[in-house]
């Protein structure tokens, strides 16, 4: 796959694409199979999926766009190196509205489907899906215990829960460059079933975490 044009489009979140892309094929997911998609953002992981030939209903939470205060990556004004850090705010896209045009210049916006839903409380019947996908988003969920129990409710007894997240050689390049603040997030640290297995693929920039029923 030529990830050229998806560069261009995802910038930062594309700077892995390569290492995420290699692993989304290792997981042999059936073509045909249900996809969701926790946290759509500006919808890097949906495209990216679809681009891999499978149909993904993505979501979150419904917000005002105007009233909209979280911060990207959980980022903070911090003085860094005798530097004020300009405080990077959340991409506030129309509520996420333009991943549907970088979808449409990938080829791929018929095989996402979109709709509001809160990852603590899924809208979907036990045993739904064969894949769920968080790519920088467990980190912005209150109760993370909540949401993954809840990812486990949905998942059929074969399926694969993926989350995606900032390695700790990242996260300290980020401080050192730009004074952000980002959680290291483990989501073995928030499991306590015994019965979950989690195997960790470690890359340059993020964490590629999976996560099977046993």
């Amino acid at each position: 796959m030529n990830f050229e044009k998806y560069k261009q489009i995802f910038h930062e979140f594309a700077d892995d694409v390569e290492f995420i892309d290699e692993n989304i094929k290792k997981l042999e997911l059936n073509k045909d199979c249900k996809i969701l998609d926790i946290g759509t953002g500006i919808g890097a992981m949906s495209t990216l999926l679809a681009l891999n030939g499978f149909s993904v209903i993505t979501g979150e939470p419904e917000v005002d766009p105007e009233t909209e205060s979280l911060n990207h990556h959980n980022h903070h004004n911090e003085t860094h190196d005798g530097h004020q850090c300009e405080q990077h705010k959340e991409h506030n896209w129309g509520n996420w509205n333009d991943w549907r045009d970088s979808a449409k210049k990938l080829g791929v916006e018929g095989k996402i489907k979109y709709q509001y839903f809160d990852a603590q409380d899924l809208p979907f019947e036990g045993s739904s899906f064969d894949g769920i996908f968080l790519y920088d988003s467990l980190q912005h969920i209150p109760n993370r215990v909540l949401a993954l129990n809840e990812c486990l409710r949905v998942l059929n007894d074969n399926g694969v829960i993926v989350v995606i997240e900032w390695s700790k050689k990242q996260i300290e390049r980020e401080y050192k460059t730009y004074g952000y603040k980002i959680e290291f997030i483990d989501p073995q640290d928030y499991l306590k079933q015994k019965d979950i297995s989690t195997e960790v693929l470690k890359g340059e920039i993020i964490n590629f975490y999976i996560l099977r029923k046993n």
